[in-house]
């Protein structure tokens, strides 16, 4: 589970800004806090952030799918002789972006950080907390030795020297099979999941739902209970068209010529390619209609569920940007009780979502300390900060609170002038 995340020097965000899961001292809802082996603190299973348009909420998210990312590939993937990938904040180019976290796993804490510069890993460090207490299993400064614990076995050294300067020590032994190490990397680069973009197409779920037949069965119940007249999921195989086909070959020839290391397997590559079936009952009739016949937000809320379905089933965070997005509010809701609920969530998965829903607030799914505000400051910097904050009250009513301005984190409108001067700019 993840406890604490935090980064700074990236996107909107400058100064260090902390996510935290930790539960506060808030009674209403208390059977949805866990209480994990490895830790004396209450764990929080969902987190919600608002804030208006711009206002940082999604960098929230892709901070943390940057540094799951840079876990992932960092060894693998980034050129040797390339600048690392940062986003700094506007005017910080030359200050370092760092992200860490804190997290549980197998019963046991850790701590891991990273600090980078386009040129180089200038910093690398994890803790360990068995029983408790502190193990500085690395840490790593440019330009020096990597200082390893006697805690940490394995192959340290031979993994330090296969280590480029513009890729992670954790990436490294991973890719080495460092037994003590290996599972951390599993951790961020499978245990971590994300929902960001445009949810238009079921195409990829369907491939996944095609190999795993309890998921698939899943979704129709969850679809059939979401009351979309939907009935039953199918998938078939399909013919590509000749056009695609030939647009992939294209695609094939050119990745193996320019990637260091190009998928095995393109989509098209076979012929073939799966589509979905929805089964709608009509009358005493059951008939199949296409992808492209079903609305948008049917489409929206079956793309969250493969990776929803796969933390509930065995752990792990979903990081959802616009839960909302084409999705109607009490399909969010039920979203949100699939985490809290341990009897749906016995695996102790977690949930964090940026959305501008604010039925969700008043709604009895979240608790005081599970929510979350962006806000720009008048430097252009985001600041992230917690509604527990303001100390509300078990009883007061939070949608009316933030709406009225309360909290900060939303835009400040002049609704008698704004149309008024847009329409004078245009004369």
């Amino acid at each position: 589970m993840l406890l604490r995340f935090r980064a700074s020097n990236f996107r909107s965000f400058r100064a260090e800004q902390e996510l935290s899961m930790i539960a506060g001292a808030f009674s209403d809802r208390a059977e949805t806090v866990r209480n994990p082996p490895g830790t004396d603190e209450g764990v929080l299973p969902v987190a919600a952030i608002y804030g208006a348009n711009a206002s940082g909420k999604t960098n929230v998210i892709l901070a943390i799918r940057f540094m799951s990312e840079a876990v992932r590939n960092s060894h693998a993937r980034w050129e040797p002789d390339e600048p690392i990938r940062l986003e700094p904040f506007a005017g910080q180019s030359d200050a370092p972006s760092t992200f860490s976290a804190d997290f549980l796993l197998d019963g046991v804490r850790y701590q891991y950080g990273l600090s980078l510069s386009p040129e180089a890993v200038l910093e690398e460090w994890l803790y360990a907390y068995p029983l408790g207490k502190k193990q500085t299993w690395f840490v790593r400064e440019k330009g020096k030795p990597i200082s390893f614990s006697a805690k940490l076995q394995g192959d340290n050294k031979t993994i330090e020297r296969l280590t480029r300067p513009n890729s992670l020590f954790l990436s490294a032994a991973a890719q080495n099979n460092h037994e003590a190490l290996s599972p951390l990397y599993s951790w961020f680069s499978r245990s971590l999941s994300f929902v960001i973009g445009e949810r238009s197409t079921a195409r990829p779920l369907a491939r996944v739902l095609s190999d795993d037949a309890d998921l698939r069965n899943k979704s129709a119940r969850l679809l059939s209970l979401a009351d979309l007249g939907i009935a039953d999921l199918s998938i078939r195989e399909v013919e590509v068209p000749a056009y695609v086909k030939e647009f992939d070959a294209r695609l094939t020839s050119l990745l193996k010529e320019t990637m260091k290391s190009p998928p095995t397997v393109l989509p098209f590559e076979q012929g073939i390619m799966r589509e979905f079936q929805f089964l709608h009952r009509i009358g005493d009739s059951t008939l199949p209609f296409r992808e492209d016949q079903e609305s948008k937000g049917t489409i929206a809320f079956l793309c969250l569920l493969a990776p929803v379905f796969g933390a509930l089933a065995k752990g792990g965070v979903v990081c959802v940007d616009e839960l909302d997005d084409s999705l109607h509010p009490l399909l969010a809701i039920e979203v949100i009780r699939q985490f809290s609920d341990t009897a749906s969530n016995p695996a102790d998965a977690q949930l964090i979502f940026n959305t501008h829903d604010t039925n969700l607030l008043s709604a009895s799914v979240l608790r005081r300390d599970q929510i979350w505000f962006t806000e720009k400051q008048p430097d252009g910097a985001s600041q992230l900060y917690p509604l527990s904050d303001f100390k509300p009250r078990m009883h007061e009513n939070l949608e009316n609170g933030y709406l009225q301005g309360r909290y900060g984190a939303i835009p400040f409108l002049n609704p008698g002038s704004f149309f008024t001067s847009t329409h004078e700019e245009k004369r």
